[in-house]
């Protein structure tokens, strides 16, 4: 759906330069805007490896592990029993810990794993609760450390990179609180009239 939405985006771009006579604008700022979407992936690259092999010494020092023991209570009271059963504690833990560090590539992988448990003796043709509730929170993440925009306001050369972080933690707070909320009150409606 994003590919064909970007795809009329572009052709009637282009139609609206033909008709209004601005061909040669939109290729010059085609042409730069390359040059910066290479510019800008090249500097989030360096950001991001850094984050990652981070991640990779926290985990091989066993602080992903004790990040994960931590919010272990809190995955079962949002996500109630099912949740803290097997592996599903486990991987769910995990991909929280490494959003929570600013790492989503490393929480994806954990968080397939753990939708595939919840979703294991689903026999609805719906999601499950757990499984729409973690969407909803895989979403709107709270990161210690939110990389990808420090890299980025870094690139353009912000003043103080860092000192959007703790708006970003409130904002995170409130959203995550809402979102919570949201959900579990949906669910109990939705499951009550279906």
């Amino acid at each position: 759906m994003l590919s064909k939405t970007f795809f009329f985006m572009i052709i009637f771009s282009f139609i609206s330069a033909v008709f209004t006579g601005n061909v040669g604008t939109v290729a010059l700022e085609f042409s730069n805007a390359l040059s910066d979407a290479v510019s800008l992936c090249i500097s989030l690259c360096g950001m991001m490896c850094f984050w990652s092999g981070l991640m990779n010494v926290l985990k091989d020092a066993g602080v992903l592990g004790f990040l994960s023991k931590l919010i272990k209570p809190v995955i079962k009271l949002i996500y109630g029993k099912k949740a803290s059963e097997g592996e599903n504690i486990d991987n769910l833990s995990a991909s929280f810990a490494a959003n929570f560090l600013g790492l989503g590539n490393a929480s994806l992988p954990l968080g397939i794993r753990a939708v595939k448990g919840f979703e294991k003796d689903n026999k609805s043709s719906s999601a499950s609760d757990s499984t729409v509730m973690f969407c909803v929170l895989a979403t709107v993440p709270f990161q210690l450390i939110p990389s990808t925009l420090i890299a980025l306001r870094t690139k353009y050369e912000s003043i103080n990179p860092y000192d959007v972080v703790p708006y970003i933690w409130i904002c995170s707070v409130v959203i995550i609180l809402f979102a919570v909320v949201t959900c579990k009150v949906l669910s109990r409606f939705w499951r009550n009239n279906v």
